[in-house]
């Protein structure tokens, strides 16, 4: 008996369905109202084959965002973001990046100037289907920018966004930096401040909700390469990290899924080295192949240490050494990892490092150059912005 066209596509399985439609680019798919997770999952595995990186290469009014193949160094305009919701008159900034998602922030403006609490506004962005979704509001943070890391979990849709804040209140047990001095019976005496008090609160795509998760040990560092100071961070192995300061001993701060927080200090060298052959103000955290990695830049080398663990503990491993054609006054603007290989940004050039052949490649940036430059690795993907998929 022949069987009609309806009883064909009857018999055919919703596996071979979804297989079916995740052969379809992802540009077009993005006009379908909802996902399945199993064909999110699908699409992102196609997709992944051929990751590239996503770049903004200079801040504007509205985001204009690029990907770009890491061999060529050519930019092909992905998306334009601009949401209406954005606070008026500021820029947007991109601070992460995962299975098509990115995380922007912009400030928050209070036309009270004496008003000591301010915030940042956060987006979650598909550059591909063009949505954007607004983060509600976290508590206020009293004369401190707020710090942003960004979690993804196991499952493909969800994701935590991590805010460090100040409360404003005072920790009396505790002394804060020396100010000054002060006499008192003819004797001098040093005056202290007092320390303040900082917090953590998580949102979670699962709820739509802020979580306080109670004080942090210490605060990511501040860096005056970034228009927002301490949003910079990575994910990787389940943890997000930050660098909270590059004095040695040097220390990172990191917290995980379940929102415990850990320092870990930076790798040390050798006793009796010049400054500059230890941890420098070029120092970078890296995801180097699924493990939190470590670039130090020096005046004529570098030096690349990678986090392992050995069966007992993690360690800070030495991994290699090699020659860096950066001159001494070229300032490295961004820094990134994508497969076996580490791409620098400075104001002119790209720098792009390949592990397995040991070496650099320098390519021209765009007519306009870069200003407050972001590459991340990136995956195109049709997942919302919420987190929500249909099972």
């Amino acid at each position: 008996m022949v069987k009609t066209r309806a009883q064909r596509i009857k018999r055919m399985s919703v596996v071979d369905a979804l297989c079916i439609r995740s052969q379809i680019s992802v540009k077009s798919a993005r006009y379908c109202k909802t996902v399945s997770k199993h064909l999110a999952k699908l699409q992102l595995a196609e997709s992944g084959k051929n990751s590239s990186l996503v770049v903004c290469p200079s801040m504007g009014k509205t985001m204009k965002l690029y990907s770009m193949d890491a061999k060529r160094c050519k930019l092909s305009l992905l998306s334009t973001i601009d949401p209406s919701q954005r606070t008026p008159e500021v820029f947007m900034y991109m601070i992460s990046s995962y299975n098509g998602i990115i995380c922007c922030v912009n400030m928050i403006y209070d036309e009270d100037v004496e008003n000591k609490f301010c915030d940042l506004q956060i987006w979650i962005c598909n550059p591909i289907t063009k949505e954007t979704l607004l983060l509600p509001q976290g508590t206020p943070s009293f004369e401190f920018e707020p710090s942003i890391g960004v979690a993804y979990g196991s499952d493909v849709s969800d994701y935590k966004v991590y805010r460090i804040f100040c409360t404003g209140k005072i920790i009396p047990e505790e002394r804060g930096p020396a100010e000054g001095f002060y006499v008192q019976e003819g004797r001098f005496f040093t005056k202290y401040g007092h320390s303040l008090a900082y917090e953590c609160e998580v949102y979670s795509s699962s709820t739509g909700s802020w979580k306080n998760i109670g004080t942090v040990p210490c605060v990511p560092m501040s860096c005056s390469l970034r228009p927002y100071r301490r949003t910079g961070h990575i994910f990787v192995g389940g943890k997000v990290y930050w660098l909270v300061s590059l004095d040695a001993p040097g220390k990172i701060l990191s917290v995980d899924l379940e929102g415990k927080f850990e320092v870990i200090n930076l790798p040390a060298y050798a006793d009796g080295l010049r400054e500059d052959e230890q941890i420098t103000e070029a120092s970078h955290l890296i995801n180097l192949k699924g493990s939190l990695g470590l670039l130090v830049l020096h005046p004529e080398n570098m030096d690349v240490w990678v986090w392992k663990h050995d069966g007992e503990r993690y360690s800070w491993v030495f991994q290699f050494k090699d020659v860096v054609p950066i001159k001494d006054d070229e300032l490295i603007l961004a820094v990134t990892a994508l497969d076996n290989k580490i791409i620098c940004v400075n104001e002119t050039h790209w720098r792009i490092y390949d592990m397995e052949t040991e070496k650099w490649k320098r390519r021209k940036s765009p007519r306009t150059g870069f200003r407050n430059p972001v590459v991340l690795p990136f995956t195109e993907s049709v997942l919302p912005c919420n987190g929500g998929v249909k099972q």
